[in-house]
This record gives C-alpha cells, sequence and structure tokens, in this order.
C-alpha cells in the first residue's frame, strides 16, 4: 500500500481488479469493478511532533521493493483549536515550508487534512492518493 509520510503521513489504496465474463447468445461482455476505497487515513500525532516536521514523503507500505514516489502537491486544511474556521495552504514539493506559519499556530486540539495529494512515482506517472488527518495532541 502506497502511503504519503509526514514522517508518519498519507495512504493510497490498492486497486482490486476482479474480471467477470459471462456469455450470452447475443453478446459478450465483460464487466470490471474497481475498489478504490482506502483505508481509514486519520491518526493522532503530538502538536510538538507535527511541527517539527520539515518534509513529508510518499512511500509503499509493507512493500519489499525500493519504489520512490516524490510528493508534487498536496492541499492543507487547518482547523480546530487557534484557528477560526477552517484555512487553506497548499504545498508544492515535499518541503512543509511553505505552510510554516500556518504549522507554527498549531496546538493540541488542532485538526490538519492533507488532501489532494499527488505523487509522481517510479514509472513517472503522477497520481493523485487519498488524504490524510490528524488530530494533534
Amino acid at each position: 500500500m502506497k502511503a504519503l509520510i509526514l514522517l508518519s503521513l498519507l495512504s493510497i489504496p490498492t486497486v482490486q481488479l476482479n474480471n467477470n465474463l459471462s456469455t450470452t447468445k447475443e453478446s459478450l461482455t465483460a464487466e470490471v469493478k474497481v475498489n478504490l476505497q482506502p483505508e481509514p487515513a486519520y491518526g493522532r500525532m503530538s502538536a510538538i511532533e507535527f511541527k517539527s516536521q520539515d518534509y513529508c514523503r510518499a512511500e509503499l507500505k509493507d512493500f519489499e521493493f525500493d519504489a520512490r514516489f516524490i510528493v508534487v502537491s498536496a492541499t492543507v486544511y487547518f482547523s480546530g483549536a487557534n484557528f477560526r474556521g477552517v484555512e487553506k495552504a497548499v504545498i508544492t514539493s515535499n518541503s512543509l515550508k511553505p505552510i510554516s506559519s500556518l504549522k507554527g499556530r498549531c496546538i493540541p486540539g488542532s485538526i490538519v487534512v492533507f488532501d489532494d495529494v499527488k505523487v509522481k512515482g517510479p514509472d513517472n506517472v503522477i497520481r493523485t492518493i487519498p488524504g490524510v488527518s490528524y488530530m494533534l495532541y
């Protein structure tokens, strides 16, 4: 399973394909079912630990081979304690420096959501992976 790690961050779903071929007198049809439901993508993290992170990374969880995924971009939402409503920021690489001012305001009770995460795999294809949310304590 691919996962974006904020030195423990986001997940990518496994794509499961079930091919069901059925033949009738009139035609041959093929049905492909794709399950794109990710595992629950939420967690808890210490506010101090989150604020000390400078980078995030994407990796394959429980994968034996070295396949590297580069974070291309992500939308980050901040809400909860010390935020009025929802505040939005964008990162355009694996660096979290563009969101350092919002990261600095995070305290226990803040919620951080990484969404619309785009990664580039070893095949140079850019993919969008499911986001993750963290409740800071």
